[in-house]
Parts: structure tokens; C-alpha cells; sequence
């Protein structure tokens, strides 16, 4: 039996030569599913003017001032995690920061401001947080997430906080973590319209583990649909 070309086959051949192998491409070509995300998720979301009265406001009307557990993925300078400790003033709750703190490890390729390799190099030292309750675990999550896992035991409500940026680091700790996130569970993502990582990540994350969640808030961007996002799993 003689065999014939498939003619899709021969139009995906063409295409690929003609198109460029683009990043940015890719990119565009994400914006509809986040337009639609957001007319489907995200639509009922509080929103906010800047971050830090997000997390009050999520520290107050959803966690009600109960002590937390809570995982900072991208530290740099200590911003969100201090702004954190200082918000939930239970003597119970416990923070810890996940960073190299020499930088991110490799190129961050967004379409508005790219980022080189170790970009956010604080020279290796942690940021200063006089708080007992304040802990870092320094190097890359792959390698300091697994151990820490093999450590802890956590309370719920537990709150993280992914300020990874980049798409590998992202869905890394989102599914590592899986089996810790029980109903409830808050996420935080700090460059959520960067589409192609943290977007991307938490599609593919919910997609391949089956999760569903629910968009508690937002804050507002001048540039993008939003800057910080923050859910709840269901």
C-alpha cells in the first residue's frame, strides 16, 4: 500500500520555516488566554492600589489574624516577606524566605524589561528582619525545597508567596508543594502578567495536578492586566 503526505503535516512543515522562533511571539500569542481568564476568574477580584494593602487586607478578612505558615520563593531584598511579619503579628506564625541571593539563574526573556542572569544579586547576604519568626533557606529551590519539605510540617492556613519569576522556578515549587496544599491554601504571585512564567506556571500546575482555585485580589497595573495576584485553592 502506498503511503501519501499528510497535507496538515506538509502546512506545520512550512509554517516552522516561515515563522520565527521567537519568544515574543509566544508571548502574544498568550494574551487571549489571559483576557479570557480574567473575564472568567478573576472578574469579582478585590482590587488594590499597591500590594501591601492587599496583604493587609488578606491578613485581616480572609485569615482572620491566625497564625500562619508562610513560604516567600524570591526574596531580593526582604520587601514582601518583612511587610509580612509585620502585618501578622501572631506569635505563632513563621516565615521563611527561598532564594540564592546571588541572583536569578538564568535570563528572564520578557517581552518589557528582560533580565539578565543574576539579576537581583544581593552578594549572598540575607536581608536584615530583626524577627525571630523569620527564617531563609539560600539556594536554588530545587535543591534547598526538598530537604525543608523533609523538615516541616505545616499548619493551615499556610500562605505562599511566589515571587519566582521565572517559569521553571515557578512550577517547581507549585508542584513540589502539591501534596502540602490543602483547601484553603493562599498563593501570591508577585510578575503574574508576565504570561509565559507565573501565568503559565499556575495553568500548567492546576492542569497536570487538577487543581481549581478561586482570585481573592488583584492590584492595579499601569502596564499589564495586573502586577500581584493573590488565590485560594479549592
Amino acid at each position: 500500500m502506498k503511503c501519501s503526505a499528510s497535507t496538515g503535516n506538509t502546512g506545520k512543515h512550512w509554517l516552522s520555516k516561515l515563522l520565527p522562533n521567537s519568544q515574543k511571539l509566544r508571548i502574544l500569542s498568550y494574551l487571549p488566554k489571559l483576557e479570557t481568564w480574567r473575564r472568567e476568574k478573576a472578574g469579582e477580584a478585590r482590587l488594590f492600589e499597591c500590594r501591601y494593602e492587599m496583604y493587609a487586607w488578606i491578613n485581616r478578612e480572609v485569615l482572620g489574624e491566625a497564625a500562619i505558615d508562610y513560604l516567600e520563593f524570591g526574596v531580593f531584598q526582604g520587601d514582601s516577606i518583612r511587610a509580612w511579619a509585620e502585618t501578622n503579628t501572631h506569635a505563632d506564625s513563621r516565615f521563611w524566605g527561598f532564594d540564592t541571593f546571588t541572583g536569578l539563574p538564568e535570563d528572564w526573556d520578557r517581552v518589557i524589561n528582560p533580565l539578565d542572569e543574576n539579576a537581583f544579586d544581593t552578594g549572598g547576604e540575607f536581608p536584615e528582619i530583626p524577627d525571630e519568626r523569620v527564617g531563609f533557606e539560600k539556594g536554588l529551590f530545587q535543591e534547598t525545597l526538598p530537604g525543608f519539605l523533609g523538615r516541616e510540617g505545616f499548619r493551615s492556613p499556610l500562605v505562599i508567596h511566589n515571587d519566582s519569576d521565572l517559569y521553571s522556578a515557578t512550577l517547581f515549587v507549585l508542584t513540589r508543594m502539591n501534596e502540602y496544599f490543602a483547601p484553603g491554601t493562599i498563593i501570591l504571585f508577585d510578575e503574574f502578567s508576565t504570561i509565559f512564567d507565573e501565568y503559565r506556571a499556575l495553568e500548567d500546575y492546576c492542569a497536570a495536578y487538577v487543581r481549581d482555585y478561586t482570585v481573592l485580589a488583584a492590584t492595579r497595573s499601569a502596564e499589564s492586566y495586573y502586577s500581584q495576584v493573590a488565590i485560594q485553592l479549592v
